[in-house]
């Protein structure tokens, strides 16, 4: 795990320097100077809202005919101080959820509920490239570290007479988790600006895989992360 670690976290130190070279950004602008500070929320949300259907063409009932729905968002908190003009190091908190209902249409009474969710927390390093007098910047931005995944699954199948049997499974895993982004700001005024960040999330997560109903668990859960996410936010300056 340490290796990945420092593996991803020397790529993304030597894809930052790199980009820096190949642009030659000169200079800086008020909010982007040493000893500042930067912190503030970005995220998105969605609702997804389909239907699943199959059927081998007969006139039996082996088939599938279902609705899904449900809303899914992602939260980051980014916050740091510039150590140098244009380079920030700090902190990177990330939460990522989903819950979603399925609903078999062929079978009356059965639905099926999803809920997961990752959480994240890791040290974070940001590169500005300003483009003087206009108020825009672009950057590289690489995090790493900790990844906390759990996900449960309720089946509710028809009810039969009065009786409900209710099966329901749930995975935990953790372990070493890192993103790299490009992104750009345009700054409004010396402490706010508005940003879009596209992100690659990766890592790999172990733990347990729980049938809360029977007690039966399996304890080999991998779980490989390979996350593209586009992040809209605001973020202050101070000094």
């Amino acid at each position: 795990m340490y290796f990945e670690f420092f593996k991803a976290f020397r790529k993304a130190i030597f894809s930052m320097f790199l980009l820096t070279v190949v642009i030659n950004a000169q200079g800086t602008i008020i909010p982007l100077m040493q000893d500042g500070w930067v912190g503030g929320l970005s995220g998105n949300l969605g609702w997804d809202n389909y239907s699943i259907s199959a059927s081998n063409g007969s006139m039996d009932m082996e088939y599938v005919d279902s609705k899904v729905n449900g809303f899914n968002f992602t939260i980051s908190s980014r916050n740091g101080k510039f150590v140098e003009d244009n380079a920030v190091l700090g902190f990177d908190l990330q939460w990522e959820q989903n819950s979603l209902t399925t609903t078999p249409q062929n079978i009356s009474g059965s639905k099926s509920y999803t809920k997961e969710r990752l959480g994240f927390i890791g040290l974070w390093m940001r590169y500005y490239i300003p483009f003087i007098g206009t108020g825009w910047a672009i950057y590289p931005e690489a995090s790493a570290g900790y990844g906390n995944y759990k996900s449960v699954n309720e089946n509710y199948p028809p009810p039969i007479s009065s009786m409900i049997n209710i099966s329901e499974t749930i995975a935990t895993a953790d372990g070493f988790v890192y993103n790299v982004g490009f992104g750009a700001t345009m700054f409004v005024s010396n402490n706010i600006a508005f940003e879009a960040t596209g992100r690659y999330q990766g890592g790999k997560l172990k733990g347990d895989y729980e049938f809360a109903f029977t007690g039966e668990t399996l304890d080999d859960l991998e779980i490989k992360l390979s996350n593209i996410d586009v992040l809209f936010g605001i973020m202050v300056y101070l000094r």
